[in-house]
């Protein structure tokens, strides 16, 4: 896995905003940018940084060989994202997966919602997506 995928995953982890870490870092956001694009990776001292406010290694960050083992939710936005990578509809498709991913995640962990209560979203839930296999046959 390359250096701007696991930064951007780690990112997303640590929920940092990519604007504040770069100033958290030391570096401009255009800077950032160009780690997250894949075009630099930062020089040492930067780059120290960088690993340091995630909690991993600067060889972690670096080695092309390292995997980042992937959440359920993070496999599932990476396979959405990867069909007509950058197109604009599957930007905004990744999109509202993620948020719809999180709000999921905080209504199950929250405690707004009896036990009872996140049985019967888990029942919705099912049942819109067992509609919309029907609607494809």
């Amino acid at each position: 896995m390359k250096f701007n995928e696991k930064l951007d995953i780690l990112l997303n982890r640590k929920h940092f905003k990519r604007v504040e870490f770069a100033e958290k870092i030391g570096v401009t956001y255009r800077a950032f940018a160009y780690y997250l694009s894949d075009n630099r990776i930062p020089r040492r001292r930067i780059l120290e940084r960088v690993a340091k406010e995630l909690d991993v290694t600067p060889e972690f960050l670096t080695d092309d060989s390292k995997e980042l083992r992937l959440s359920g939710e993070e496999q599932l936005l990476k396979k959405i994202s990867a069909h007509n990578a950058n197109s604009p509809e599957t930007l905004k498709i990744t999109a509202e997966a993620s948020k719809f991913l999180s709000k999921s995640r905080g209504l199950f962990a929250g405690n707004s919602l009896s036990e009872e209560d996140k049985e019967d979203l888990m029942r919705c839930l099912t049942e819109i997506y067992e509609d919309s296999r029907k609607g494809r046959k």
